[in-house]
């Protein structure tokens, strides 16, 4: 299992390295600080781990995910795996969960945060990291499915939508607004200018993008050299915005349904 570095020290790890005296004069100097009981924390030490451990918790669930690297949606909050025995504490931007498993290390492991992210929220965030845990490859698929069936049952209709192919959890979002009203998609599909993100029916294309910010001019022309393309194959092409799948969901849906509804993508590209 992965380990993260974390900057944050207990005693029994200090001593290893310094003695009691040596270790009073790295906190007097500042290089070192007490979080809490048995706890320090180094000058490289992560905020969120550090304020987890405050809490009387560990970090877990998607803010575990994030520190693993996968794709997370964005999120405001820090959340913190609290035992049941540790009253809730009143703190913002934290979002807490109860774990009845005891964890010393200051980070949930990998397939801990997965599945607390999957119990915890909604069925397709759960399934927005899982699918980025299986496309890293820090899963297999066996181990993504039996995660999937950990899950409480109203949840679990969703997982079998499980894809090993998903590039982003925007993609996810998207491939699944479809799967969910029974429409054909296909991930990751080649035509013949490039790959696309989604194909959705027989020529439907779906760009979805996974990242916020972007500053590659070369990589727009090449999207749209590829788009003119497929138009003249006869595809249509749709490419939406980080902003339109994560910030106006709502209203970028039901544009797609009303696409839909024309049934464009029922139609067969030109061979």
């Amino acid at each position: 299992m992965e380990t993260i570095n974390c900057g944050v020290y207990t005693v029994k790890q200090l001593l290893t390295e310094y003695s009691t005296r040596e270790i009073a004069a790295l906190v007097k100097a500042g290089n070192l600080v007490r979080i809490i009981r048995g706890w320090y924390a180094g000058p490289e030490a992560d905020p969120d781990v550090v304020r987890a451990l405050k809490h009387g918790g560990r970090l877990g669930c998607l803010s575990g995910c994030a520190k693993y690297g996968l794709w997370v949606p964005h999120q405001t909050n820090t959340h913190v795996i609290l035992p049941e025995n540790v009253p809730l504490p009143a703190a913002r931007f934290v979002e807490f969960h109860r774990c009845i498993a005891t964890q010393h290390a200051p980070v949930f492991g990998l397939e801990d945060c997965l599945y607390q992210a999957m119990r915890h929220h909604d069925a397709e965030t759960g399934l927005i990291v899982l699918e980025s845990a299986l496309q890293a490859g820090c899963i297999g698929y066996a181990q993504a499915k039996h995660l999937a069936t950990r899950v409480q049952k109203k949840k679990m209709a969703t997982y079998r939508f499980l894809n090993r192919g998903a590039q982003s959890g925007s993609e996810t979002r998207v491939r699944l607004f479809f799967q969910r009203r029974g429409v054909s998609v296909r991930t990751q599909h080649r035509t013949a200018p490039g790959w696309v993100d989604l194909l959705v029916g027989n020529s439907w294309i779906v760009e979805c993008d996974g990242r916020e910010f972007h500053d590659n001019p070369r990589a727009f022309e090449t999207d749209r050299e590829r788009d003119l393309s497929n138009a003249t194959a006869g595809y249509l092409t749709t490419r939406l915005s980080y902003r339109q799948i994560w910030h106006d969901w709502e209203r970028t849906t039901q544009r797609l349904s009303n696409i839909l509804q024309k049934r464009r993508h029922r139609i067969a590209p030109r061979a």
